[in-house]
């Protein structure tokens, strides 16, 4: 079920109707909204095909249980000797067992599953649910003995598709909480998720014409190295842009609930490293893989060469979380690379004193290359895009010989392989600088926050102004499902 669709707003609707009428049922009123909650995650996952629902059952049963074995008397002890030995490999079959599923359909051979479709939101539900089994296993939490706890806190619809991925020990008290309306909850959610419309439907989706016509595999080749340049650049700018609406979409959905799910993108392309940049990237995962691979594989508290190696090796974890080509591998490889240069280098970059934007303009162009092999199909797309590169130099020279003979307009639509209208491509660049504005202006404060401290009138001038934006920018001949639902 899309968020921004006619049947999630009957559907929301309905459920946050009967959801805050359940604060006058009294004692029983927590109760009742739990239920109601699951009952909601149920329906919104099994809207999307009922045939994901087992999958999502089975992660419940297995966090649930992994968590009652971990907190059992019996196997309450990390020692040395044979029951250490036990204890270790019963919680390692845990693991083995809550990874199963996303093993199976991401690294088996396709023939083993044809026809069945990757489960939605498998990734995410999967990396919460372990988040909860390290936790219980690091003591950081209590065990759950509810299993409606456990139900609840993997299945919350809201980020189950895509994200932010919650921890237990965020996410589980609130569960336990009731939640009464509160305006300023469901006015500035609603806020968040207009924002997430506009970069979904405004920019990502408006840049995803432009960028799928350039990378087309059958015509990649024949592409100018400026078109490959641009289209670069704006898929950068979609992946940013899709993938952190979906947030925006499912922090606004449930702060409207009443519900905390965290941050999950901090402006990253104004990061003046690449290390900077994954502090502010897709924030619930980089800190997951921080905390459950980077720390325990020794995290910065060893020699410099095994720091090197734990990078590395976290970062091809990520890599090979997105998916199983090699593109993938080669994508984490890289950001795992630039983290290894970043930290060698860092005493010249900061003696260097390069100007702010100098340094976020060479982190930008460090991940957009990255971006690169994680948006081509295969590896030899990839490497047809960067050997496109090669004809930039000539492609200056032939688009100044172009505008004298043929128009500025006509040379550059020539030199940048734009299709259709020239008017979309200028409408989908001046979208795109809104949004750069907009995220400039929100660098050192959200615009929540700056929108609160001014006057009634400039609030609501500000919130026409915005709608339309929306309604003139929003790109209706395109729309693509979410990226990140693909993983």
């Amino acid at each position: 079920m899309q968020f921004v669709s006619f049947a999630f707003a009957i559907f929301f609707v309905v459920f946050v109707s009967f959801y805050y009428l359940a604060p006058r049922c009294g004692k029983n009123a927590i109760a009742l909204q739990r239920i109601l909650l699951l009952l909601a995650s149920a329906c919104f996952y099994a809207f999307a095909d009922l045939k994901f629902v087992p999958f999502l059952l089975y992660s419940i049963a297995v966090t649930y249980f992994a968590g009652i074995i971990i907190g059992s008397d019996s196997f309450n002890f990390d020692g040395g000797g044979y029951k250490g030995v036990q204890y270790r490999a019963v919680f390692f079959a845990l693991v083995a067992a809550d990874l199963l599923p996303l093993l199976f359909f991401k690294y088996a051979p396709k023939t083993w599953h044809s026809g069945i479709i990757f489960p939605l939101g498998l990734s995410f539900f999967t990396f919460q649910s372990l988040s909860y089994i390290f936790d219980c296993r690091a003591k950081k939490i209590q065990v759950e003995k509810n299993i409606l706890d456990i139900a609840l806190f993997v299945s919350f619809f809201p980020v189950i598709s895509s994200g932010p991925i919650q921890r237990a020990g965020n996410l589980i008290p609130q569960l336990k909480t009731l939640h009464k309306f509160d305006y300023d909850n469901a006015t500035c959610g609603m806020k968040q998720f207009a924002w997430g419309v506009f970069k979904k439907f405004c920019v990502a989706d408006a840049l995803a014409v432009y960028v799928d016509f350039v990378y087309a595999s059958e015509s990649l080749a024949s592409r100018t190295g400026l078109a490959t340049l641009l289209a670069t650049i704006f898929y950068a700018f979609q992946i940013y842009c899709d993938f952190s609406a979906y947030s925006d979409m499912a922090i606004g959905v449930s702060r409207f609930m009443g519900f905390d799910a965290g941050k999950n993108f901090d402006h990253p392309y104004l990061a003046t490293s690449v290390g900077d940049f994954w502090r502010r990237w897709h924030i619930s995962l980089s800190t997951w893989l921080r905390d459950y691979i980077y720390i325990p594989l020794g995290g910065s508290r060893v020699a410099l060469a095994r720091i090197y190696f734990n990078l590395l090796a976290t970062f091809l974890v990520s890599g090979i979380w997105h998916g199983s080509t090699w593109n993938f591998v080669i994508w984490g490889a890289l950001h795992g690379v630039f983290q290894c240069i970043g930290r060698a280098s860092k005493g010249l970059w900061e003696k260097s004193r390069l100007p702010y934007f100098v340094r976020a303009t060479i982190v930008f162009c460090l991940v957009a290359f990255a971006w690169i092999f994680f948006r081509a199909p295969n590896l030899s797309d990839a490497l047809a895009i960067i050997k496109n590169f090669g004809k930039i130099p000539q492609d200056i020279v032939n688009l100044f010989a172009a505008v004298k003979s043929v128009g500025l307009k006509d040379a550059v639509k020539a030199s940048l392989a734009i299709d259709g209208g020239f008017m979309g491509m200028v409408n989908r660049c001046v979208a795109l600088l809104i949004f750069v504005c907009l995220s400039l202006a929100t660098r050192k404060q959200s615009g929540l926050k700056i929108v609160k401290t001014k006057s009634t009138i400039v609030r609501w001038l500000s919130y026409y102004a915005f709608a339309i934006i929306l309604i003139w920018f929003y790109n209706t001949g395109f729309v693509s499902n979410f990226i990140y639902s693909n993983f």
